[in-house]
């Protein structure tokens, strides 16, 4: 499991709710009792986010006029409206929201410009709360359900970032993945942004040939109360022999054993109990060499347990020398082993994420707290290893994104 957070600017929620209020509130006057009362956006929202939902206190200026003989009778207030949006997201990742009035306040009570009248403060609250209701909360809902497609975001854009990709060319690596769930605490608040914490249950499976991505279904989807205090990801490797051979062909070719260098025909590893890597040398002497041992792995350092090295070659001259340097490779191998797994996967893992900037619409942060080679197997004819990553956490940053069509399209 890993966690992909995504921040949302609250300029965002607001670009959706000021543009539907100044559209729909336009300039028509509602009537009551002789009073004709306009509407209109007065200053920016506030925003706020709680678990499954967006509060919004939305500031209205509320303008009144009545005719009173041949003279028109003017008054302004402000009312303060309470929103709250509540969404709720199906187990097929269909988003619906449900936008509500739940109170209001006047920030200013309506106040006469020019000559007295009595106003009715109260109805003419209530009369503002029925009209943004009746005209406007059902078209946020309806903005929203047209920008906001959740399950086109993780059905088509997520799927996109989790289809099989080459990770590494040297050696050539391809990682496949399959979003199994998501589950979500819901919102919240900070300053300037709302957070929406998504984690994400994958089944993930790196080697060493591309691997054709099965066909996508929805993964499902719930709410749960609180963050895990834990979590991790697991990262299934299986490698070939095959690429394995080739992996340590490229690294002994022109290696320097004892002032010689080495030269490389050919490598083959079989496995029964023990690991054996034949390398066939075209130089210092034409002969094959090979590299026997158990390996076992503790705390993530692979050791060669009963470790021989053994050359064999056809010309007597060589044979004489071929203990020397049988000797000296030991030796190599001696100061080469126990070879620390988990720090070649932890810098891998660090410049890899180095890498992470922008990927379609989203500039990405991710961190890692911890990588450890959890399992590994050596089979007839791969070598199966299982990689836990703790913590992973990909933030998805949205500040500057002017318009929500921006990430939708």
């Amino acid at each position: 499991m890993i966690r992909i957070t995504t921040d949302i600017p609250k300029h965002l929620i607001s670009t959706i709710i000021t543009s539907n209020i100044d559209e729909n509130l336009g300039n028509e006057a509602l009537e009551y009792k002789g009073f004709a009362v306009k509407i209109k956006r007065q200053g920016d929202l506030n925003v706020a986010a709680r678990k499954k939902s967006i509060y919004i206190d939305l500031p209205l200026d509320i303008h009144i006029e009545k005719q009173n003989g041949l003279f028109t009778i003017e008054a302004n207030g402000i009312i303060l409206l309470n929103v709250t949006i509540t969404t709720s997201i199906s187990i097929d990742l269909h988003l619906n929201t449900k936008t509500t009035i739940d109170g209001w306040k006047w920030m200013e009570e309506p106040k006469v410009k020019v000559g007295i009248l009595n106003i009715p403060v109260s109805p003419l609250a209530n009369m503002v709360m029925n009209r943004i209701d009746d005209n406007i909360t059902n078209q946020i809902d309806s903005s929203i359900a047209k920008k906001v497609n959740f399950q086109d975001l993780i059905n088509k854009k997520l799927a996109r970032l989790l289809d099989c990709k080459k990770i590494s060319a040297e050696p050539e690596l391809y990682l496949r993945a399959q979003l199994e769930g998501l589950e979500s605490p819901g919102f919240r608040e900070h300053t300037n942004k709302i957070e929406l914490p998504l984690y994400l249950d994958i089944k993930n499976q790196v080697s060493t040939e591309y691997q054709v991505s099965a066909d996508w279904n929805s993964p499902p989807f719930k709410w749960i109360d609180n963050d895990p205090l834990k979590y991790s990801q697991d990262i299934n490797i299986s490698l070939k022999y095959d690429r394995i051979e080739d992996i340590i062909q490229s690294k002994i070719n022109g290696l320097v054993i004892g002032g010689k260098t080495l030269k490389v025909h050919n490598v083959e590893i079989n496995h029964d109990k023990k690991i054996h890597i034949q390398v066939v040398l075209t130089s210092p002497i034409e002969s094959t060499l090979t590299i026997s041992g158990k390996p076992v792995i503790t705390d993530g350092k692979v050791q060669l347990e009963g470790l021989e090295v053994d050359m064999k070659t056809t010309s007597i001259i060589y044979k004489m020398t071929a203990p020397i340097i049988e000797k000296l490779i030991r030796s190599d191998i001696d100061d080469r082993f126990p070879l620390d797994l988990q720090k070649v996967i932890r810098e891998q893992m660090r410049l890899e994420l180095t890498k992470a900037k922008n990927i379609d619409f989203l500039n990405l942060r991710i961190n890692a707290n911890e990588a450890m080679l959890s399992n590994a197997q050596f089979t007839d004819n791969h070598l199966n290893a299982t990689i836990t990553t703790k913590e992973v956490e990909v933030v998805i940053l949205l500040e500057h994104i002017e318009n929500i069509d921006e990430i939708m399209s």
